[in-house]
């Protein structure tokens, strides 16, 4: 009888990974990574800087395509349609695609790593790409006998749906990344660690760049898209994942087609996630308005200047760089249901009053520092929340289903939401956007706590995936 073959375990010291034969402690280790303390620490760190660059992408464009696309004659339907609605109709296609895939992936360097290794340049020759606009259309101008300036909006719009289709396949990627490398124990406190990263990156982008958007915008997103490279890179050759086990037979699909009824039967037919997928979809669409319309509702209507707004965002940021780890330990304590569930309620209270009270630079100021303090909550429980509800074999796949779900909703209400504001010519309904869809997404969260105590709370629970329903009368709570 042959011996089964010995596992290798990767023993991460400060500074180097190295083979092992015996397990770890088990609160340091996940999967077939072991740690030492050092190691773990010094891969939180990596992993934090790679994400944080990342995370100044998402800032950056963000806050200049507004600005961008109104220099070129936008209106708020069409920034909507530009910033929101074509990207999450890309997310629909490209998410579940890439998220199903990883999971089966199987190589020398991980089964994400791969992904994020294709992406990261030609997300970075993008941004680019966006940042020259203006002299790409001017030399086309002068180039091309029959070339109208309404071309110029039809190329920012390609640049920006070249830069979403690599942008999608890394922000989706690089957060299924987290839960493969990170023990569970820590979980809460390396999202700490990152909303920490996220929200300084935040802070000194907002503080010292923004205001440099409108006059040094090839140089600005030049530089950053050569940060953004080289950090990624860095952190793709220095964190190394665990070995996986094979991929089951059964887990292999035939055919392209066959691939998209696995994913649609084994995440959609389990009716225990869909309040989860409401309820995060719906938390996606209350920020969705806020996140297009912030800077031209301060410049435009409370007459903010950018560099004003900077300042305003910047300490914004502050308050989760501050909140961060404080919260982290309080998620590992007392859990991350509970914590998002309290981030919820807050986020509704301080929308409320802002809708009320946001009258000018000082009021603004006030309410956006008191929604950094609630986001930062709601945004540091956030991920484990996500490790706690789905399953962990197909963490990428139910992520995936889940985007799937926030990309319908978010096409469609980026799209009313562009509408709307063009309609009713007043951005101060951005809060009353922001309290009306969080009020539902904390209704779903209900429903979804009470389901996930009955299955065993957070000592018992118990991921429910397609091997349930065949056990469905043996444990009906399962569906």
């Amino acid at each position: 009888m042959s011996e089964q073959p010995q596992t290798i375990f990767l023993y991460k010291t400060l500074f180097r990974y190295h083979p092992e034969t015996k397990p770890g402690a088990p609160e340091l280790s996940v999967g077939t990574l072991q740690y030492t303390l050092p190691g773990l620490l010094s891969t939180m760190m990596v992993l934090c800087l790679g994400t944080g660059i990342f995370t100044i992408m998402q800032v950056m464009l963000g806050n200049a395509l507004p600005l961008i696309a109104r220099n070129y004659g936008a209106n708020n339907q069409l920034i909507a349609l530009l910033g929101t609605t074509i990207p999450y109709v890309f997310n629909m296609i490209i998410t579940p695609i890439v998220s199903f895939r990883s999971d089966r992936t199987r190589t020398k360097i991980g089964r994400r790593m791969p992904y994020l290794l294709f992406a990261a340049p030609f997300m970075a020759l993008a941004l680019v790409g966006i940042g020259w606009i203006k002299p790409i259309c001017r030399q086309l101008g002068n180039s091309l006998i029959w070339y109208s300036d309404s071309f110029d909006l039809w190329i920012l719009g390609g640049l920006i749906v070249f830069y979403n289709i690599f942008y999608l396949i890394i922000g989706s990627i690089i957060y299924y990344l987290f839960p493969d490398v990170i023990p569970e124990r820590y979980i809460g406190r390396f999202m700490a660690l990152l909303q920490l990263s996220g929200s300084l990156v935040g802070f000194l982008f907002s503080r010292y760049l923004l205001k440099f958007v409108e006059n040094y915008q090839e140089a600005l997103f030049t530089s950053l898209a050569v940060l953004f490279a080289a950090g990624m890179f860095w952190m793709i050759f220095t964190v190394h994942e665990g070995n996986y086990p094979k991929v089951a037979p059964n887990m292999k699909a035939p055919s392209f087609i066959g691939n998209i009824m696995i994913f649609v039967r084994e995440c959609y037919s389990i009716p225990f996630y869909y309040c989860f997928f409401l309820s995060m979809a719906l938390s996606e669409v209350s920020m969705i308005t806020r996140g297009m319309f912030n800077l031209l509702y301060a410049k435009e209507q409370l007459h903010i200047t950018v560099e004003d707004f900077g300042i305003i965002s910047s300490w914004f940021g502050l308050a989760g760089v501050v909140l961060s780890f404080p919260l982290g330990v309080l998620v590992d304590k007392l859990g991350s249901l509970k914590v998002y569930g309290l981030g919820l309620i807050l986020v509704i209270l301080t929308n409320l009053f802002g809708f009320f009270l946001v009258r000018d630079y000082t009021t603004f100021y006030v309410v956006m520092i008191a929604l950094g303090v609630v986001y930062a909550i709601q945004m540091t429980s956030s991920l484990p929340v996500f490790v706690d509800i789905l399953p962990k074999e197909f963490y990428g796949q139910f992520s995936a289903a889940n985007a799937l779900f926030r990309a319908l909703f978010m096409t469609i209400g980026s799209y009313c939401g562009g509408l709307l504001f063009d309609l009713v010519k007043d951005y101060q309904y951005i809060f009353a956007w922001d309290f009306l869809f969080t009020v539902l997404s904390f209704l779903c969260f209900v429903k979804l706590y009470r389901d996930w105590q009955k299955r065993g709370g957070r000592h018992g629970y118990v991921a429910p995936v397609m091997a349930d329903r065949i056990h469905r009368r043996k444990f009906p709570e399962s569906l």
